[in-house]
């Protein structure tokens, strides 16, 4: 079982790696990929009160993932059977605010703490991770600057949103918002950034915590016309 937390970099590299599970080499960061989606969640008033996230793993994370977690070995993984990794993995990322940096007029969001969530082998055989981040009270996006961003701080696990698909707002969304995503920000010195990442052995940490994956992560923002006089 694989925990996504500041030792996932050695769990997930260390199992990977032991059972050949790496099509890149250990000294190039990002390890893991993900497929990803997201969506705000709005309450009756059109006020934002949670963020919905799929995280879609690769095969290889998947494989090491789930290893041994076929309880009955009928090579369908349940559920259930799956319900452990999940349950250590959302407390885990709690201590990272689960890797979901969403800020109101540039601060923080309180989040409550994550109680819907669940895991699954989709029918591409690929872990699918789903989760609902609730914020401590409701964010009314008329007046607020609404956004936020996905991503392991670590770069570690690279988080990408599924080609072609959009983010949604579900629920009562306010007349004359609209949802925005968007594009990844380049120039020199974040592209030293990743050539630098993806040189770093395995188990290398910086001295001082840094917020490397905030750089490949796409904002998302909600963006709100004046209401007609």
């Amino acid at each position: 079982m694989i925990v996504l937390s500041k030792n996932h970099i050695v769990a997930v590299s260390g199992l990977m790696a032991a059972a050949g599970l790496l099509s890149q080499p250990l000294s190039a960061h990002p390890h893991v990929w993900s497929d990803m989606r997201s969506d705000i969640l709005l309450d009756d008033q059109g006020r934002a009160t949670a963020i919905h996230v799929e995280w879609i793993f690769d095969q290889g994370y998947t494989e090491a993932a789930t290893e041994g977690m076929d309880a009955d070995k009928d090579g369908i993984y349940t559920a259930s059977e799956l319900q452990p990794v999940v349950e250590e993995n959302i407390r885990a990322l709690k201590e990272f605010r689960y890797f979901t940096a969403a800020k109101a007029n540039g601060r923080d969001i309180p989040y409550a703490d994550v109680t819907e969530y669940g895991q699954r082998i989709n029918d591409q055989g690929r872990l699918s991770m789903v989760f609902v981040v609730p914020f401590a009270a409701p964010v009314d996006l008329t007046t607020a600057n609404f956004t936020y961003k996905i991503y392991d701080p670590d770069f570690f696990i690279a988080f990408d949103y599924i080609k072609g698909e959009t983010v949604s707002a579900i629920g009562n969304l306010p007349k004359g918002c609209a949802v925005n995503v968007g594009v990844l920000a380049f120039d020199e010195n974040i592209e030293q950034t990743r050539q630098e990442l993806a040189e770093k052995p395995v188990d290398w940490q910086p001295e001082q915590p840094q917020d490397f994956g905030s750089l490949f992560a796409q904002p998302v923002s909600v963006s709100c016309k004046p209401a007609a006089s």
